[in-house]
């Protein structure tokens, strides 16, 4: 009767919300980094790979995404901006080398991964999780492997670059607290009332453009459309004090970074692992990997391109093949050019959706094997 109950779906939720929120205590409490993304994550995956009976809530991982890409957005001042037009060929750059580590991970999905070439190449391209498995179904290749794999990706790089940055010696060492929970801000209740009005406005396009399957749109809308506001707000209140401003307090940062966790943490479970454990090992390897040559080539590229804030950390976690949204949490906690690092990452993705259908028209056709995928999706 109680695993019944347990495993009803209120129950199931409020069960994986407490565990979660369990797991940020003693995550924040043991000093680990990150700890209300981190901690709910491996409470998560450690429960689920128990047995017990949690279930993600179905909007949870897209209010996480809305609460935080309106938090970042609020970076984007006019200053900002100005600053990141004139850099735009340097993060075109970094977006094309952020693709690098793809080709050695296909050939390590086809090697080692019993995958075909179609497979392989979803499953090493840093896109989202989501959109790289709506692409398999349409060119008819199984969509769980890339699920799984895209998953895992993104997972294992938020697992593992907090903890590297910890142990960076010297100048390479971030300049923020990565063992504390971020700042907040107090709230004045005009801001806060129109931070509010703000985030329910921008909410309703959001919901319009994700029922057409706009990819990462809870994450993207929210956060462009607060950086176009931010950027002209102070010119639109210059003889007008209006008292506007947009600011989101640290607790619901806080929330929506628990939210992103447990939706990683339900990647990260033992039922993966058991389903195909071989895969999971290749998509471990590569992640490594490619985590190492990205820190390699922020390295040089820090060398090389023009000079900015945190040169190095901040090309490596624009260069990192993990989710924008982690990413961008990381940098805005760890000292990171946070612009910089949100702007790369959003060039990746459209990069990657806007290239990825042609690659794999161009492999099939190359492979006897693998039906010519449609021009256009069914």
């Amino acid at each position: 009767m109680l695993d019944r109950l347990l495993a009803s779906h209120p129950c199931a939720v409020l069960s994986g919300w407490a565990v979660a929120v369990f797991g940020a205590v003693v995550w924040s409490g043991a000093g680990g980094p990150l700890p209300w993304l981190l901690g709910p994550m491996v409470a998560y995956g450690l429960a689920r790979g128990l047995g017990l009976p949690l279930r993600e809530w179905g909007w949870g991982r897209a209010l996480g995404q809305c609460v935080i890409g309106v938090g970042l957005g609020t970076r984007f001042t006019p200053e900002v901006v100005a600053g990141l037009a004139e850099r735009w060929p340097w993060l075109l750059s970094l977006a094309v080398l952020a693709l690098l580590p793809a080709p050695l991970g296909m050939w390590a999905y086809r090697r080692w991964g019993g995958l075909d070439r179609i497979g392989s190449w979803l499953c090493a391209l840093p896109g989202g999780a989501s959109e790289m498995a709506v692409l398999a179904e349409r060119h008819g290749v199984p969509a769980a492997p890339v699920a799984l794999t895209q998953g895992l990706r993104v997972a294992l790089v938020v697992s593992l670059v907090p903890w590297s940055l910890l142990w960076l010696p010297g100048e390479l060492a971030p300049v923020g607290a990565l063992r504390s929970a971020p700042g907040g801000t107090v709230l004045a209740w005009q801001a806060g009332l129109f931070t509010l009005a703000w985030a329910v406005l921008i909410a309703v396009p959001t919901a319009a453009l994700h029922r057409r399957r706009w990819p990462n749109v809870w994450m993207m809308l929210p956060l462009l459309a607060t950086a176009v506001l931010m950027s002209l707000l102070p010119a639109w209140t210059a003889h007008r004090p209006l008292g506007l401003a947009l600011t989101v307090p640290a607790a619901a940062l806080d929330v929506a970074q628990l939210l992103l966790g447990i939706t990683l943490g339900s990647k990260l479970d033992a039922q993966a692992w058991r389903q195909a454990p071989r895969l999971t090992a290749v998509a471990t390897g590569v992640v490594l990997t490619s985590v190492a040559l990205c820190g390699l080539v922020a390295w040089c590229a820090a060398a090389i391109l023009p000079p900015g804030p945190a040169p190095w950390l901040t090309h490596y976690l624009a260069l990192a093949p993990g989710g924008m949204a982690e990413m961008a949490l990381l940098a805005r906690q760890s000292g990171a050019f946070l612009p910089e690092v949100i702007a790369t990452h959003v060039l990746r993705l459209m990069l990657v959706l806007a290239l990825a259908p042609g690659l794999l028209r161009g492999v099939a056709s190359r492979s006897p094997s693998a039906p010519l995928p449609p021009a256009t999706p069914p």
